[in-house]
């Protein structure tokens, strides 16, 4: 008989008398700010889903090996310590953030410890202690990812569950109906071969793979079509090369611009299929004769052109990373073509948006929908590829870069910077673009990228000024219409509605005073603030580019090494006192005064230009913390950006 393979729901996993223990063969805890927020995402969308929120939703399986420790099981955690930990770290924020409202918090015990790594098994315990805030020693070492998802953790829940009653709703379905598997593996297993065999799974069949087939079954009667519609998604389903170069030399000349790839020379579906097939009709004829040996004679009076290995698909450079993936690169396609707020950027549920759009709709207005689609796929590729940033690697040397394609005589193609013609303008759209995309890590949070795709689509004239402006604008709405104010728009109103404007801005419905909270300021406020720095030419300004940081740094410490040192934390969480750097330099150096600060990042160098401003103070005290606050938020308040672009729809 077969064993039964145990899962658990949060509750009794925590509540059981059970130990787990990390081995040393195990890498680093390694999530990021951006796992984190995917995972109360994911909680979310089923907790508070009226059609879902009894069902159980799955988080993954724990493989374990069962050790006997002083004659108790302890289970040596193979597969899932990720999850492990993030659950440890999740149930103590929760519980030290909402104690007072929780209805029924469970008995939660932490059940986790590392092999050899005193460090982590050490932090987990400073954030398990029953204390109002967390509290780390400054004499003790400390993990500093475990320490900065926590408070990654503290900040995304109080966005997440702003009442009462969503605290309650969350917390009961995160205990009560998210569950994880549970498997042991048999005693002789070798675990080396075991953990060597678990890194080198292979990958199902992916959710667009699965798309693209049942899209093409709508239209497989008409084979023009289904050529066309597969050589798109292929062409544009690889993230990390241009468009063009998804299609053979002939067929780019076809559907783009001879000798200027940039120009999309077709309008719709229909026509690119018209064309590829009447090109492989040529192509076919011309096998007639490029088929076989030629005499010298046949070779002077053949009248066509010959072409080597005509069908060969030019290869693009490997030196663009994509700052998307295709799956949620397909859902920014249809929330523009459909322009429908019930599609999200969750690509989990990517099969789910494009049946329920589908099932919608007549025979024909399905086919109709698929032939838009292969079409607006392929322009919104084309857009992507020329005026969204990616990060290119050159010379060895990484950067952000924003690019297109451009032709030299003797058939030559190179990059170069899409607006070339304005060498500064590029240059800003690609600070805006990188500030946008470090500030949100998260996929299905990149509202940005939507909102910029959906701007390059319905404009008629695209141009490096209009551009800038949109994008400005669009950041000057994300900090008063969601950040600091109480009438909070929607990020598709936002987007689709309001055209990429503030409203609370225009009618002074907000309050900067909203920023004077602490780690729970949000990462894109510190980052429009640097670049609004940059263009003023702060201090720093000229070998300044965004980068990944997800730590807001006190500058002045909450916990000083030298208790007489401290201050009230009515001042210490003044926006004044705060700054954006990476985890690891705020783990660093959390405790130390400023003064030790200064002389850390003097030499090692700094990672945000309002971090060089509050340097460049002799004394940092309540008086400095309040007067760069004010100033800082006047900056916000009175940066130049008046013009209005809209969209042409």
């Amino acid at each position: 008989m077969n064993k039964e393979i145990p899962s658990f729901s949060i509750k009794e996993l925590f509540e059981k008398n059970d130990s787990y223990v990390i081995p040393i063969y195990q890498r680093n805890y390694t999530w990021g700010q951006g796992e984190i927020m995917q995972l109360i995402q994911d909680i979310s969308d089923y907790a508070f889903d009226e059609k879902k929120n009894n069902q159980s939703y799955y988080i993954g399986t724990l493989v374990v090996y069962e050790r006997i420790v002083d004659n108790q099981i302890v289970y040596e955690t193979i597969d899932g310590q990720q999850r492990l930990t993030t659950l440890n770290i999740l149930l103590n924020a929760f519980h030290r953030l909402f104690k007072s409202q929780l209805k029924s918090p469970i008995k939660y015990r932490l059940d986790l410890s590392f092999d050899s790594r005193k460090k982590s098994t050490d932090t987990l315990e400073v954030i398990n202690q029953n204390t109002e805030k967390v509290f780390f020693s400054a004499s003790k070492e400390y993990n500093g990812n475990i320490k900065q998802r926590y408070y990654d953790a503290e900040k995304l829940l109080n966005q997440f569950l702003d009442t009462d009653d969503k605290i309650n709703v969350f917390y009961s379905y995160l205990t009560n109906n998210v569950k994880i598997v549970r498997v042991s593996v048999p005693e002789e297993t070798d675990l080396n071969h075991y953990f060597e065999i678990m890194n080198n799974r292979g990958e199902q069949l992916e959710k667009h793979e699965i798309l693209k087939a049942q899209m093409l079954e709508i239209i497989h009667e008409d084979k023009k079509l289904s050529n066309a519609f597969n050589l798109i998604w292929e062409a544009c389903s690889d993230m990390e090369r241009y468009v063009q170069y998804g299609f053979t030399p002939k067929e780019r000349d076809l559907i783009f611009t001879a000798k200027n790839w940039n120009i999309l020379n077709c309008n719709s579906l229909e026509e690119i299929a018209d064309k590829i097939h009447t090109n492989s009709i040529e192509v076919e004829k011309g096998k007639e004769l490029t088929g076989k040996e030629f005499t010298i004679f046949e070779i002077i009076d053949y009248k066509d052109s010959f072409e080597l290995n005509s069908n060969h698909l030019d290869e693009a450079p490997e030196r663009f990373t994509s700052v998307i993936n295709f799956s949620n690169f397909l859902l920014h396609v249809l929330r523009i073509q459909t322009k429908s707020e019930e599609v999200s950027l969750d690509d989990k549920r990517l099969i789910d948006f494009f049946k329920a759009k589908i099932q919608s709709l007549t025979p024909v207005g399905k086919i109709d929908f698929v032939k838009d689609f292969g079409y607006s796929l392929l322009k919104t590729k084309h857009l992507f590829d020329q005026f969204i940033i990616k990060r290119e690697f050159i010379r060895e040397k990484e950067q952000w870069s924003l690019k297109r394609l451009k032709w030299y005589d003797g058939n030559k193609v190179s990059y170069v910077n899409s607006f070339e013609d304005n060498e500064s303008l590029n240059k800003e759209l690609i600070m805006l673009l990188s500030m946008f995309h470090v500030s949100t890590p998260t996929l299905v949070y990149k509202h940005w990228l939507n909102a910029s795709l959906f701007y390059l689509f319905y404009e008629e004239d695209i141009n490096a000024l209009s551009y800038k402006k949109y994008l400005q604008n669009l950041a000057e709405a994300y900090v008063f219409d969601r950040y600091v104010t109480t009438d909070v728009i929607d990020y598709f109103n936002i987007i689709y509605i309001n055209n990429g404007n503030s409203v609370n801005k225009k009618l002074k419905k907000y309050n900067l005073d909203l920023l004077d909270k602490g780690t729970a300021v949000e990462n894109f406020i510190f980052n429009y603030l640097d670049y609004i720095l940059w263009k003023q030419q702060s201090i720093g300004a000229s070998n300044f580019e965004f980068t990944q940081r997800s730590s807001v740094e006190h500058y002045y410490p909450q916990n000083p090494i030298s208790p007489e040192h401290k201050i009230d934390r009515s001042i210490y969480d003044l926006f004044g006192n705060l700054c954006l750097i990476s985890s690891s330099k705020n783990s660093r150096l959390s405790n130390h005064m400023p003064t030790a600060k200064k002389d850390f990042y003097n030499k090692v160098g700094t990672d945000s230009l309002k971090q060089d401003l509050m340097m460049d103070e002799v004394h940092w005290v309540e008086t400095e913390i309040k007067i760069h606050g004010d100033a800082m938020k006047d900056k916000f308040e009175n940066f130049n950006n008046s013009a209005k672009p809209t969209n042409k729809l």
